[in-house]
């Protein structure tokens, strides 16, 4: 039986273990320029993801209607109302696990924000759970309901308080155009509970930030019973109660590469210079700070942005920093970047979103109020992606020529030739975003007019800014493409694991450069250059030539399904080159 416990548990930190480094600020709307409460968010997740945006439509249920999301989980009630809902989903394919639990981002029409950030691991190992618990669930469940944050705090605690929490440790952030409120929640029934002040900005990393919780909110008496009876806190001992230091785990607590994350956006918040704080055993920062100055919207890009330029932190060298130690805020396994604009009139909530990693993607614009999208950011609707997210097949993750797709081109190529190109890279992409800024200052105003006297109208103007930026963003993503001189290649034949695969390349694209065999590598957009296939052969056949790549230890955990993989190519002039071939992934 202790076999069987042991099994579980194990089972549920995996499921827990996506969304490792997410990063999330929280900005008072009196510490915001625009005197609008502010939501920073980045979604990481390691492996081959999709990003999907959906538009939900308000229905109503039959009474007493249920719903399971994962297979291994509680079966949950709901409600019998649904408001409208932008839907930022995550996608990917695990036959183990077979939708991630803990990465959406949503906005409902009742203007209630809600993004959570992975904590593990906690120090719970015996948690209260009713049927497995709740998971997806609770994000999904809230955001249908809530009309206000206060709201969304008091659905999600009595959701834990009923099924307990399937995760080791995660912190939820729930925000209106009011107020802002954080809970962390440990593995079982027992969470802290804190609101940001509205003069103040917090920052959360992958850890626990709430260090005096809330003692008049819901569950903390029991926080401190249940710490006490576990001997984790000694209410003798003079010292004050610590939530996060009492909570985390040991081995989790003051990891290099959330404290490097949480100092250096402190840094930019707080224009000093903080590198002190890691180079001496670590001391908790506070859970929200009030900035130097104001915060605006530039100032969140930066920090999702950043890779800790000019500060002791990078050790990039000029190379790509996203697969740098420690962990850089903008890294690799960002999926997508999210600032919102929390506004009391839900519609006018704007929602600046760059796919990937955001320093090579462009913000675009969304506004809450609209009913209609531009082309390429769902595969499936609403509905078909909520019943299948937890059932994705493998050729749910086939390349398609979509918004995501063209982003992780650019954004492979752009790591490729991070040293020859980045700067070019940025320059279009702060050009694009400026003339989204100007023309965002000169519709809203006019947009707020008219959703008092003819809000169909104002959401055509919504939706016609949105689609003109948007047209745009896939220029800008062309032009990028271009001006990177990505090579085009194609397979030979399908990537099987244990087994060489081949791409050729048009000896023209090549124009006279020679390339150097030993050098060349191919492989996913999400994994480092040094873990691609290496180029084990390379032969020049009729007008093309032919390069012959290992198998590779990635292939052996692929998603079989139509893939893009890239080319490192190498000339022996030693300059690099990037490409990209669609190919098949099979099993055998």
């Amino acid at each position: 039986m202790a076999l069987i416990f042991v099994i579980a548990i194990f089972i549920l930190l995996i499921k827990s273990s996506p969304s490792q480094a997410c990063m999330t600020i929280l900005v008072g709307r009196n510490a915001s320029s625009t005197g609008e409460v502010l939501v920073a968010h980045n979604e990481d997740a390691p492996g081959r993801y999709t990003m999907q945006t959906h538009l939900v439509n308000k229905i109503r249920r039959p009474k007493g209607s249920t719903i399971k999301f994962e297979s291994d989980l509680s079966t949950l009630e709901l409600n019998d109302t649904r408001t409208n809902l932008l839907w930022s989903e995550a996608r990917t394919y695990n036959p183990d696990n077979p939708g991630p639990s803990f990465c959406d981002l949503y906005v409902n029409g009742h203007g209630v924000v809600i993004c959570s950030n992975n904590c593990a691991e906690s120090r719970e190992d015996n948690p209260e759970l009713l049927n497995g618990g709740i998971g997806y669930g609770l994000r999904r469940l809230v955001a249908e309901k809530a009309h206000t944050a206060k709201e969304a705090l008091e659905v999600a605690c009595a959701l834990v308080d009923k099924y307990g929490y399937a995760s080791s440790g995660r912190s939820y952030a729930f925000s209106d155009w009011d107020e802002i409120y954080v809970m962390q929640i440990v593995h079982g029934k027992h969470y802290a509970i804190q609101r940001v002040p509205d003069d103040e900005v917090a920052v959360i990393p992958n850890h626990y930030t709430i260090h005096e919780p809330n003692k008049k909110a819901h569950g903390y008496n029991e926080l401190i019973d249940y710490a006490i009876k576990r001997g984790w806190f000694n209410p003798d001992s003079g010292s004050t109660f610590d939530f996060a230091k009492v909570y985390q785990a040991e081995d989790s607590y003051g990891l290099e590469k959330n404290t490097h994350r949480h100092v250096r956006a402190f840094e930019i918040l707080l224009e000093i210079e903080l590198s002190g704080l890691l180079t001496q055993k670590w001391e908790p920062l506070p859970f929200s700070i009030k900035p130097a100055h104001k915060v605006n919207i530039e100032t969140l890009k930066k920090i999702l942005r950043t890779h800790f330029e000019n500060t002791s932190s990078d050790n990039s060298e000029g190379n790509t920093p996203h697969f740098m130690k420690p962990l850089t805020i903008c890294n690799i396994d960002t999926l997508e970047s999210t600032i919102i604009r929390v506004r009391r009139t839900p519609e006018r909530i704007i929602l600046y979103k760059a796919l990937g990693r955001p320093c090579f993607s462009p913000y675009l614009a969304w506004y809450n109020g609209i009913i209609d999208k531009p082309e390429g950011y769902e595969d499936k609707d609403s509905d078909t992606s909520l019943n299948e997210h937890f059932k994705t097949q493998p050729e749910d993750m086939d390349y398609k020529n979509n918004a995501w797709f063209r982003a992780m081109e650019v954004q492979t190529a752009c790591d490729i030739l991070y040293r020859e190109k980045s700067d070019i890279v940025h320059r279009e992409i702060k050009i694009l975003e400026e003339h989204i800024e100007r023309a965002l200052k000169a519709i809203d105003p006019q947009i707020e007019l008219r959703l008092k006297s003819d809000p169909d109208v104002a959401r055509a103007m919504m939706e016609g800014s949105l689609m003109s930026w948007s047209a745009g963003v896939e220029g800008c993503m062309n032009n990028l493409k271009r001006e990177l001189n990505i090579i085009p290649a194609e397979a030979v034949n399908n990537a099987i694991p244990g087994k060489t695969f081949t791409v050729k390349i048009p000896i023209d694209k090549l124009s006279s450069m020679t390339l150097d065999k030993s050098q060349c590598r191919c492989g996913p957009s999400y994994l480092p250059v040094n873990k691609w296939s290496e180029c084990v052969n390379l032969s020049e056949s009729k007008n093309f030539l032919e390069l012959e790549f290992s198998s590779c230890e990635w292939l052996e955990s692929a998603t079989p399904c139509f893939t893009d993989l890239y080319l490192c190519l190498v000339d022996s002039s030693g300059n690099r080159h990037a490409g990209s071939v669609k190919i098949q992934i099979r099993r055998f």
